[in-house]
């Protein structure tokens, strides 16, 4: 039969408790090392990274910006009659010389009103002409009247002589002396009188024939004007250049005033680039700009207009070409331009990290000498350009720092570079 061992029962229970004990000091004496380590540093591949070097030396301060070639000379044409189309005659793309017809117009109403014009002219020089005849012929009358009335008034002079004798040496009475006398003075009254008129009609003949002539102008002027009109039913390209833009169809009711094509001179472009808003503020005119064409290689410019008003955070730069532009530019080629702010001399410079501003204080991760670490360090920054930045403090010329987006390590003060 079995016999009881409680003694074994106890020494059983006792070798557990303490391998539980052991297992448990074993666990706290790991996790006490566990925490007594450094936490393990951030290995990051070198061939991810977008590494720069700090120099000494001439920084050039520019700004940069997209944009696109467009022409100089751009002119809209506009309907200088209302009409109809009736021909489309050039597309967009066509050269087109000054004379060239784009579009053909038709306007009966104008058509009817040019031909009321021209009645109107002939009516007009038909009055002109019978007004000089009875003007003229007016004035040759009055002429004929002045002749005859100083024939009477000579001969009443010469009969109030011979009545005057003839009462000297008694022959005729005192009546008849001073009805001669009488007679006499009325014929130098009237023939006065109608010099007196016809003085003033010679003087008028000029001022009468130049009213006439007035109507003649204003009917010829009205007829001008409506003449020029029908002329612009024909629509010309009155520029030399490529037809850009065409704004109507055939069959389409045009109303004076709108704007038909756009004659573009392709010879002579610049530049439009577009800088931002916080970037503009140092642009000024004359500035020189070297622009990128992406097909033709890059060329020389100058700034040459500031846009004024800002869109969107953006502010337009014109840039000429005073040397010209490479063969095989064409307008709304995309480009980009560089435009230099001002060079500084002596300065300790680098390439601009990504999402680092000009005039601020930041940290940076600097490669050891043995380039297997990258230690962050403290740096005040100064002025920018478009690709490089100045550096006030915290590193030195011939140090490699770390350009690429750092935002990820924020935290770690040590990075290791395998």
């Amino acid at each position: 039969m079995d016999i009881a061992r409680p003694d074994l029962a106890k020494k059983k229970r006792i070798r557990r408790f303490f391998s539980i004990g052991l297992a448990v000091a074993a666990l706290c004496a790991v996790a006490a090392y566990v925490i007594t380590l450094d936490a393990p540093r951030t290995q990051v591949r070198r061939d991810q990274l977008w590494l720069g070097k700090v120099e000494q030396g001439t920084m050039m301060r520019n700004v940069r910006g997209l944009g696109r070639l467009v022409p100089e000379n751009v002119r809209w044409i506009a309907a200088r009659a209302p009409g109809r189309v009736e021909e489309v005659l050039a597309l967009s793309g066509a050269e087109v010389e000054p004379d060239d017809i784009i579009v053909r117009l038709s306007n009966p109403e104008l058509e009817q009103k040019h031909a009321d014009a021209r009645l109107n002219l002939d009516a007009a020089r038909a009055d002109m002409e019978s007004g000089k005849v009875r003007i003229l012929g007016d004035l040759l009358a009055q002429k004929s009247r002045v002749v005859d009335l100083r024939e009477a008034s000579e001969m009443a002079d010469l009969e109030a002589r011979i009545q005057q004798e003839l009462f000297a040496e008694q022959l005729s009475s005192g009546l008849n002396k001073e009805r001669a006398v009488m007679h006499a003075k009325h014929c130098r009254v009237r023939l006065g009188m109608e010099e007196e008129r016809l003085s003033f009609m010679e003087s008028s003949v000029e001022h009468q024939l130049a009213a006439l002539q007035a109507k003649v102008h204003s009917a010829d002027a009205a007829l001008n004007l409506i003449s020029g009109q029908i002329n612009a039913l024909e629509v010309r390209a009155g520029f030399r250049g490529i037809l850009q833009r065409l704004e109507i169809e055939p069959g389409m009711q045009v109303e004076q005033g709108r704007l038909i094509a756009q004659v573009a001179d392709m010879k002579r472009l610049k530049a439009v680039v577009e800088v931002q808003e916080a970037q503009a503020r140092e642009v000024a005119i004359g500035q020189k700009v070297n622009v990128d064409t992406r097909t033709s290689g890059d060329v020389e410019g100058i700034v040459t207009r500031i846009d004024p008003n800002v869109e969107q955070g953006i502010v337009r730069v014109d840039v000429g070409f005073p040397g010209g532009l490479p063969h095989g530019c064409r307008a709304e080629q995309s480009i980009q331009g560089t435009i230099e702010l001002e060079l500084l001399e002596n300065t300790v410079f680098m390439p601009r990290p990504a999402s680092v501003q000009a005039n601020s204080s930041t940290t940076l991760f600097r490669i050891s000498a043995n380039g297997n670490m990258a230690v962050r360090v403290p740096a005040s920054l100064g002025r920018s350009s478009a690709s490089m930045i100045e550096v006030l403090r915290g590193l030195k010329p011939g140090d490699m720092v770390i350009l690429s987006d750092i935002s990820r390590w924020d935290g770690k003060q040590e990075l290791e570079l395998r």
